[in-house]
């Protein structure tokens, strides 16, 4: 039988999408938006160059995102204190709630995707997709 993995895996990453943005409970954040907010609940400010790196985003789509989540009150917008072209983000007291919530909405969803599957098979399909990630990066 044959595998139609690249099919599979784009098919279930917009599935996956779409669950988490049916419940960022109307604040708009959605599955790229809680990408950025965790990456600075982990990292401090960070250089807005640097969260798109991290997620693999544009710069243009890392520019609308950020923009949605700035006029959304969850992070601001600073000027890098070494290079003045340079724009760093940060989370809002909004932006740390709403990590508190992404993570919940993330839990439920790692316990829908893995009901059913033994620890052993979860370790595969992780090194599948982490060296799919390595690989084609």
């Amino acid at each position: 039988m044959a595998h139609r993995l690249v099919f599979d895996l784009m098919t279930a990453e917009r599935a996956v999408r779409r669950w988490i943005d049916a419940r960022s409970g109307g604040s708009g954040i959605g599955a790229a938006g809680a990408g950025v907010l965790f990456h600075l609940a982990a990292h401090g400010d960070a250089l807005i160059g640097d969260v798109g790196a991290a997620l693999g985003a544009s710069p243009s789509g890392m520019s609308g995102l950020v923009s949605r989540l700035e006029k959304g009150g969850f992070v601001t917008k600073a000027p890098d204190s070494g290079d003045g072209r340079a724009v760093r983000l940060a989370l809002t007291p909004l932006g740390r709630q709403a990590v508190g919530a992404a993570r919940e909405v993330v839990t439920e969803l790692n316990t829908e995707l893995t009901d059913g599957f033994t620890a052993a098979e979860l370790d595969v399909v992780a090194r599948w997709l982490g060296r799919t990630t390595q690989r084609l990066s």
